[in-house]
């Protein structure tokens, strides 16, 4: 099979319900690359216990994979330590940010949250909500259907009062990029120099493979 240059995920959530952990282990078995590059949220919660029998595996193949090739995970506004820190939790490197040089275009990855003025500006309410929700889920079991809806709703919010494709294009123009990949909103889309990978814990999974012409390619897989 063909080993692309670079397979790109992000917003996998590990320890949510929703996160689609078999189809994530079936990606990476079949879209072979020389680096992965996980663009932050590989863990929802700092609670580890949370983690099922098939979140583990992913952790397991994705050490596995950091033998034999470059693997690289992207701090995310989920994660509960610093990238020198989840080096060491992980086995293989993290990063803030990471900057691909394909022929003659600069390509910023980073997770996206630094685009999102809604949970930047206001990130005391998105921890308050988190809170709340992880106190109700533990009491009612009907929680996790109600923070679907809520996080349906939210991410479209978050998305479209922070217009965050604007400020990620704005971002790259001024730091002289030609393109951006990220994740973060979970809303895959590719255009001309904005690209977002989607996430592994929505309906569709999504991802980005970059071949070995240096195509880019959004594949949504469910």
């Amino acid at each position: 099979m063909r080993t692309n240059k670079y397979l790109i995920i992000s917003d996998i959530h590990l320890g949510d319900n929703d996160c689609k952990a078999d189809i994530l282990l079936k990606v990476l078995k079949k879209y072979k690359a020389k680096t992965i590059i996980i663009a932050g949220d590989l863990f929802d919660h700092h609670n580890l216990n949370r983690l099922k029998g098939n979140h583990w595996k992913v952790l397991s193949k994705l050490r596995k994979l950091s033998k034999k090739q470059k693997v690289i995970y992207l701090i995310g506004n989920h994660c509960f330590l610093k990238a020198e820190f989840m080096s060491i939790l992980l086995g293989f490197d993290c990063k803030d940010e990471y900057v691909l040089e394909l022929k003659d275009q600069k390509i910023l990855v980073v997770h996206g949250d630094i685009f999102d003025i809604y949970f930047t500006k206001y990130k005391w309410i998105t921890n308050l909500v988190v809170k709340i929700y992880y106190i109700f889920r533990h009491y009612t079991p009907f929680s996790d259907n109600f923070f679907k809806l809520f996080r349906n709703h939210t991410n479209s919010f978050a998305e479209k009062s922070s217009d965050m494709k604007r400020n990620a294009l704005k971002y790259i123009q001024n730091n002289n990029y030609d393109k951006v990949i990220c994740g973060h909103s979970h809303t895959s889309e590719y255009s001309d120099k904005y690209i977002n990978t989607g996430s592994f814990c929505e309906k569709v999974a999504s991802f980005v493979i970059i071949d070995n012409k240096d195509k880019i390619h959004l594949i949504k897989y469910d």
